[in-house]
């Protein structure tokens, strides 16, 4: 007795067009039944009041020049001139000058000065919400 094998044919299942484009047309309609027709906010006037006499922009300000000196054991910290005896007084005097606006911020350092205090007063002014800091390579007078 021979046993025959049948063979069947798997057929690649193909999309029904049909029923795809009855969902596309309910969407289309459902969305456009449920729209609501408002004015755009761009129409609406907003009148905004004018400012009166000189403004201060950003461009009026002067960065703020942190200097670093001494040497491994002392560092001596000034910000614009004004000395900061610890880096928690020049926290204080960054966070009061962003209050004003994002004013750029150049740290300068003396080659004797460790590079930890120059992150760390870069660590500072980021506390401070300072983006714009950048170092300079020498000292400024």
């Amino acid at each position: 007795m021979r046993l025959t094998r049948h063979t069947y044919r798997t057929t690649r299942p193909g999309l029904n067009m049909g029923a795809m484009i009855d969902v596309v047309f309910l969407l289309l309609i459902f969305f456009m039944c449920t729209t609501s027709f408002r004015p755009l906010e761009e129409i609406l006037s907003a009148d905004l009041p004018r400012l009166s006499g000189e403004a201060a922009r950003r461009d009026d300000y002067s960065p703020i020049h942190i200097q670093l000196s001494g040497d491994a054991e002392k560092v001596y910290i000034t910000c614009d001139a004004k000395p900061c005896e610890t880096f928690a007084i020049l926290l204080a005097e960054l966070r009061m000058r962003r209050d004003i606006d994002d004013i750029p911020v150049i740290i300068a350092g003396e080659p004797e000065v460790p590079y930890e205090y120059m992150v760390k007063a870069r660590d500072k002014c980021k506390a401070a919400d300072l983006t714009q800091v950048a170092f300079s390579a020498q000292s400024e007078e």
